[in-house]
């Protein structure tokens, strides 16, 4: 079987930087590879690369058609989000989904769906530029899925988009996995890795520092973290929830707040619980808890 994407020994140099050497790695129809990396690693120019934005040396092919060779008919097979998604401001969401529809040759019905999908249809009359930051990020989401592309590129599509949307976002990506597209997707959220993602490349100073399964990310970073979670009023019904569903997790109150003490690797899997019981968060912060026992309070990378 050929793989949806397949890289060969890419290489990419700016002047006498390197910002890419010898990678190599290949994506199977239905599988998620989630690429992760310090600023400066690569990823962006990884991801330029797969979609023809930028010249490289190596080799980049995807659904056997070679990126640079075949550009057009390569990119036909690639739906790809950037990170920072430029849409005409002056058009309403359903205005830039039939807009890209006509553009991809894709029924506008599709366009419709799309919409629903990423959850913007009681916004599909307002205009791009009063959309939040969020919101522009899903309907650029809605966009790259119109054609229902095999492979799809997804440039940090967490950013801007608050808790419910990232689960929302979470949930989707599953969806395409389970329809066979293959998903390439740099984040810079670990805690979402194992449960996204298939693999996990992680680059450094533009080479593959590794290549393994996402499960080998589950125990990155602090041994526990200290959830506090505002929940208007529902903390009552989320202790007993969270004590059911974990039942090693130390469950507390202090004030507003309900206060979770669980795995690392486990927060975002306690936060998608109470957000799915239909509690909603008002505020959250987390402190990452030490083998020596100290905190370190930081914001919520789900």
């Amino acid at each position: 079987m050929v793989a949806m994407l397949q890289v060969d020994n890419l290489g990419k140099r700016y002047g006498d930087a390197a910002a890419l050497e010898a990678v190599t790695f290949a994506l199977e129809p239905g599988e998620v590879l989630a690429l992760i990396g310090s600023n400066g690693a690569g990823k962006s120019t990884l991801i330029k690369s797969v979609t023809g934005l930028v010249r490289h040396t190596g080799s980049v092919k995807v659904g056997g058609l070679d990126v640079a060779r075949q550009p057009k008919a390569a990119r036909r097979l690639i739906g790809y989000l950037p990170q920072h998604p430029a849409l005409h401001g002056d058009l309403t969401v359903r205005e830039t989904a039939t807009f890209y529809a006509d553009m991809k040759g894709v029924p506008h019905d599709r366009a419709r769906a799309g919409v629903e999908a990423v959850g913007l249809t009681e916004h599909s009359e307002k205009a791009v530029a009063a959309l939040s930051g969020g919101m522009r990020q899903r309907l650029a989401l809605a966009v790259a899925l119109l054609a229902d592309p095999p492979l799809l590129v997804l440039d940090e599509p967490g950013t801007g988009l608050d808790i419910s949307a990232r689960l929302e976002l979470r949930h989707l990506v599953q969806e395409q996995r389970a329809r066979q597209t293959a998903v390439l997707l740099s984040t810079h959220w670990l805690e979402d890795v194992p449960y996204i993602a298939d693999r996990v490349l992680v680059l450094e100073h533009g080479r593959v520092k590794s290549l393994g399964p996402a499960s080998s990310l589950g125990g990155l970073g602090a041994p526990q973290s200290r959830l506090y979670l505002r929940l208007n009023g529902h903390s009552p019904e989320a202790m007993p929830l969270i004590t059911r569903l974990f039942p090693g997790d130390a469950v507390d109150h202090s004030g507003d707040w309900l206060v979770v003490t669980t795995a690392a690797a486990t927060k975002a899997r306690v936060v998608e619980a109470v957000v799915e019981a239909g509690m909603p968060i008002l505020d959250l912060r987390v402190e990452e808890v030490s083998a020596t026992g100290t905190t370190g309070e930081r914001g919520m990378p789900l």
